[in-house]
Parts: C-alpha cells; structure tokens; sequence
C-alpha cells in the first residue's frame, strides 16, 4: 500500500494530464525535489505488475498514460476509502463486511459485528434481517441465519464461491469499476491490490490476443472470481464434493491454465471446473473457436426460427452474421439458466415497450425452452435476445419507392438525388427523376408512394409530396423521416385495427374486482363472440403467463395474454376500469387482454405501438378513462394509431 504522501504525488499527476515536474509537485507538497522522485519510484514499485505505471519525459515530466487514468484513479479511491474508515459506514457496507467475516469464520455474534463496526446491535439485527431476506430472494441462496443473536453460514464451499461469483457480477456492473468497495468488503482481509490488476491485465491482454470481446466490466468480473478463488485455496477453504464441468471451453481452459501456472497455483479439479463453469457464462468466447454450440442450444435456436417463419412469416436465418450471434448468445444464456446464474437488464422495461414487439417475438422462444428444461427464462435474458430481433425487424422495413421531380436544374436534382441516397438507403428507394411534364405517364408506369419536388408545386397530386427547395440538412431529413414513417404506418394500421378491435369487446367495470376477475371478465366477451374456445382455460393460460411474466407496461395498463398463441381468431378485449383493482401490487385501469391465432400479423406492431403509446402517456389514460361508451373509446383509439 502507498502512503497518504505518496497518493498525493499520484493526485498531482492525474490533475496535470499533459504532464508535471518533479519541483513543481515538491513545491506543493513541501518536501524537495528528491523526495518526489523517490516517492514516484516507491509507486512505480507497487503499480509494476499492472502496467499502469507512471511515466516521464524530459519535455513535460511527469505524466501518467490515457488508458491507465481510470484505474489508478480507480485504486487510489479505494485506498482513500480505507484510510479514511468509511469501510461499512452505510447499511449495504456493512452487510457485505458481515458476509466477508463469516465467509472465514462461519459464525460470529451480533455483539461482535456491533464491536467491530461502532454501532448497535438493534442496527445491526436490522441490517442483517434485510440481508437474509435479500440473499434468498436475490442469489437463492439460503445458508445465512439469525438465531439466538449468533449469525451462521454453511459450510459450503460450493455454495459459498457461487455467491460470491454472483455478487461481484452484479456488483461490477452496478459500480463499473474494479475496485468496487461492496466486493472489497468482501475480501478486505487477503486483498491485494497488485496482484488483483495483474489478473486484469493478464485476462485484458488474452482477450486482445485470442479474439475475444469483452467489456471492462466483465473482465473486472471474470478478474474477481478468479481472485476470489485464489484466496479461497490460498487460505485453505476447500472444495469437499464434485463440481461436474459444465462444458469444456478449450480458450477459456488455456487462459485459465497459463494464469494459475504463471502464478505458481495448483486448483484442483473441482475448484477449477467451479470456476470455468460462472467464467464461461458471461459470454466468454472466441471468434476462432467456430461454431462450438452444443446441439441443443442449436436445435432451440432451429426450433425458435422456424416457429418465427411459421408464426410471423419471418425468416431469421436471412441474416445469417446476426443470428449467429444470437446462437451464441443463447448458448450462454441457456448455460447461465441451468446454472440459475442469469443476467440483469438495466434497460429491460425501455426493451419492453419501445420494442414490445420484437420482444414478443422473442418469447417465442419461452415455450421452447420450458418444454426441454422444465424452467423459465428470465425477462432479462429474453430482452438481451431481444436486441438480435430487433435490428432483423428493422431490416424488414418497406422500402418506399419515390418519384424525384427535377423543376429547377439537373445538377441540383442530381446533388438531391444522392443526399436522398445516402440519409434513406433501405427506407427509400427512387424508381425515377423526371421534369414535371412526365409525372402523369411516370405514375402510369411505376408503382410509387412518395413525390419529392425541388420545386414548389401548385398542383394537386395523388400522392403525398415533399418539397425541398434549398440545400437538405436536417430540418428536410427530418420531414421526410417522418413522412415515412406515417407511410409505413398508415398503410396497413387502420385495416390491422379493425380487425383486432371492436366496440362489442369493450368492457366496463365499475365494481372492485381481483386481476384474475378482471381478466376473466373479458375472456368471457372474447368467448362470446367466438375468439377463444374456452373462457376458463384461457384465463388460466394468461395468469400462468403473468406470474412468471407480469405485462403491466406503465400507467395502469395491462397487456395480457397466454404463452401459446392458439385462439380461434386473433382480438383484443378492452377492459376499462372504474372500480378498485384488489390484491394487485400495481394500480390497474386499462387492461388490453388479447389473443391470437396461431398464425399471428406482423403488422400486429401497429398494435403494440399503439398500447405502449397509451401506457406511456397518463394524459391518454386518464381521456380514455373519462370516454361514456364503447363507441367512443373505440374511435378515440383509432385516432391514436393513426397520428403515430
């Protein structure tokens, strides 16, 4: 460790980025220059092993590498953070220093802990209960207890590096730092700071040379465990029952074996098996390995595209680079399931309702995976799936094929036709250029949806017409962006909502019903009017779906519907509610409840967009909420989809 002088020498450096001399820190510090220098050689000693080094140079002194910055900074907050005793100083430090003690010693009293950390034992009965709670709900794990005012934790060796393997996943990512104070209080009495940033570096340098892409913040993680696990054998906690190896990742094993033989360590089989298992979950994997999926990963991704051509008319496979991607995300992902070790998406409910349905072609896949493991994947898991499915989605878009008016001069309209080219590729495609004069015979002759002028017109036409009149920049770019879009839209969204909608499928309730009435209440319309077969087996089917995959979007409103897509005819049923929605943890006010055919619209996307739109505005809600009758809230709808 540095002293406080020393960390502030480093300080002085990191404020002067283009470099600092050696008299300029002394005279700051108020010791001579020589000192500086000794103390810089001092830091250089402890920062060797991580390559962060600081460096000089004769023409600007002292100065520490771009790409070093973060780390160092990242260090000596750490240090500052020690020394300065802000270890366990709130409620969530101080129950990972609790778990860190017993992590060692299996047992501690609540007087203890209170002793060590300068507060109450009611505080820290308080923090512990939370803890407990946390850990099982959380990791699933179970072996923390609270009895007779003495905290006790298994043995487990297994069970006690899994946590551990856990936590400092989903600590990293929070954080997005390597030293992340939760994980040091987890360790704080073996950590070694030299030699956990030469673990980074090592697995950063095999990355870089094994074509292996992986983000800061999993290379901090997969340093973590490896660091973990080392103090773990280094201090004698050993692993007492078989680890089977999950599936032997010939990249993975060689970074692993160069490391532990670089560092003179010897795991034995069931700590090294442990921890290739978590490794590899993240996603750890080369471009040179091929295709080393396993068949079943590969008949689940086989199974997942044809259900979408079969479903949707959509056929993945004609972006072969981005579904292969998405096999070899779901290969880790499915990994990550059998081992209950599943990834967190901040951006899960922004996946949800800005891209609902592409995510709901994802949970196609669902199914498929239930009927082979008997499990669920998570909604992270389905919305980092998502993210594959979106952009093919995209690349689906109808081209609008466009007639370019050329009014003024050829060079302009030849300067119009390439910006048009370039901003629009795949949106809009331009079938002709022609003076005015032609545009009768031209609409004769090609099937266009657009006009665009580089003049103004006084003429009526029969499609929708753009003018540009000056140079495009972003003010034109964004009129025909959106042009676009309504095109695309209103093309097939009016015909796609009244054959989803109806006014005879609106249902008011004004009593105070449970979410499962609510749901039935509509299922019984859907029954009535010959949508579904059977109303009871239905609604057994949507809150099967619901407690493993909740469809409130926002705002009161409920997007429910089965797993299976099996109904008679495709529809939805608007339950508006009036009463008090009983026993549901969210507010309920507008509950779309649908079903479909087997064989589902695509443009079924005008109807998600248009209930995420509905849920994302309580302005929209609260209208809908205040409309008399069933004919109204129909029509005002209708409005909505067609100004999206």
């Amino acid at each position: 460790m540095l002293t406080d002088r020393q960390r502030k020498v480093i300080k002085c450096i990191l404020n002067h980025p283009k470099g600092i001399y050696a008299a300029t820190i002394a005279e700051q510090l108020k010791v001579s220059d020589r000192t500086v220098r000794n103390d810089i050689a001092s830091i250089n000693m402890v920062l060797m092993n991580s390559q962060c080094m600081i460096q000089s140079s004769k023409r600007t002194g002292y100065f520490i590498m771009q790409e070093n910055i973060a780390r160092i900074r990242e260090c000596l907050s750490l240090m500052d953070a020690v020394d300065g005793k802000q270890i366990a100083s709130t409620p969530m430090e101080r129950k990972y220093y609790m778990l860190g003690q017993l992590f060692q010693y299996y047992e501690m009293s609540l007087a203890e802990v209170a002793e060590q950390l300068y507060v109450s034992e009611q505080t820290i009965y308080k923090d512990l209960t939370s803890f407990i709670q946390l850990l099982k709900s959380k990791y699933h794990f179970e072996a923390l207890t609270l009895e007779n005012g003495k905290i006790r934790i298994d043995r487990d060796e297994v069970e006690l590096r899994t946590l551990f393997y856990r936590i400092a996943k989903e600590e990293i990512y929070i954080s997005n730092k390597l030293m992340d104070l939760h994980l040091y209080q987890l360790t704080k009495d073996y950590v070694d700071l030299e030699e956990l940033n030469g673990i980074v570096d090592y697995v950063s340098c095999f990355c870089k040379g094994n074509d292996i892409i992986l983000s800061d913040q999993l290379i901090y993680t997969v340093s973590w465990m490896i660091f973990f696990t080392m103090t773990r054998i280094e201090n004698a906690h050993t692993i007492e029952r078989e680890v089977k190896l999950f599936h032997r990742n010939e990249v993975l094993t060689k970074m692993l074996h160069n490391l532990l033989h670089d560092l003179r360590l010897d795991f034995q089989p069931a700590d090294f098996h442990l921890l290739q298992n978590y490794v590899e979950t993240l996603g750890f994997y080369s471009t040179r390995q091929g295709n080393t999926l396993g068949s079943e990963s590969d008949e689940i991704a086989d199974a997942f595209i044809q259900q979408m051509k079969e479903k949707y008319g959509y056929d993945f496979s004609t972006l072969p680079s981005l579904f292969d991607n998405f096999r070899i995300h779901l290969q880790f992902a499915i990994k990550r399931l059998l081992m209950d070790y599943q990834l967190t998406n901040p951006l899960l409910q922004e996946v949800k309702t800005k891209y609902a349905f592409a995510y709901e072609i994802t949970m196609l896949i669902v199914p498929i995976i239930h009927e082979r493991y008997g499990l669920y994947m998570s909604e992270d898991e389905i919305s980092f799936l998502t993210m594959y499915v979106m952009p093919f989605l995209k690349a689906q878009d109808i081209c609008v094929p466009t007639i370019l008016i050329n009014g003024t001069s050829q060079s302009f309209a030849n300067l119009l036709s390439i910006w048009l080219n370039q901003e629009f590729r795949g949106k809009l495609e331009i079938v002709c250029q022609i003076p005015l004069q032609q545009l009768s015979s031209a609409l004769e002759e090609h099937p266009a949806q657009l006009i665009i002028s580089d003049m103004a017109l006084d003429k009526k036409l029969p499609l929708p017409l753009i003018e540009i009149t000056q140079l495009p920049g972003e003010n034109e770019r964004r009129r025909i962006e959106n042009l676009l879009s309504r095109q695309a839209c209103a093309s097939s969204s009016s015909t796609i909502f009244h054959s989803v909608f109806n006014r005879s499928r609106v249902v008011f309730i004004e009593e105070d019903l449970t979410f499962e009435e609510i749901v039935s209440a509509c299922a019984k319309r859907l029954e009535q009017e010959g949508f579904i077969a059977d109303e009871k087996q239905y609604t057994q089917a949507v809150l099967k779906r619901e407690s493993v995959y909740p469809t409130h979007i926002d705002n009161g409103v409920y997007f429910p519907h089965p797993l299976i897509n099996d109904a008679l005819k495709g529809g939805i049923c608007v339950g508006v509610v009036h009463g008090n929605s009983v026993e549901a943890q969210q507010e309920i006010h507008l509950v779309f409840v649908s079903c479909h055919e087997e064989q589902i619209n695509p443009e079924m996307i005008h109807i998600y967009n248009l209930i995420n739109k509905v849920a994302a505005s309580p302005q929209l809600v609260s209208v809908l909420l205040s409309l008399p009758d069933e004919g109204e809230l129909i029509d005002y709808l209708e409005r909505v989809i067609q100004i999206m």
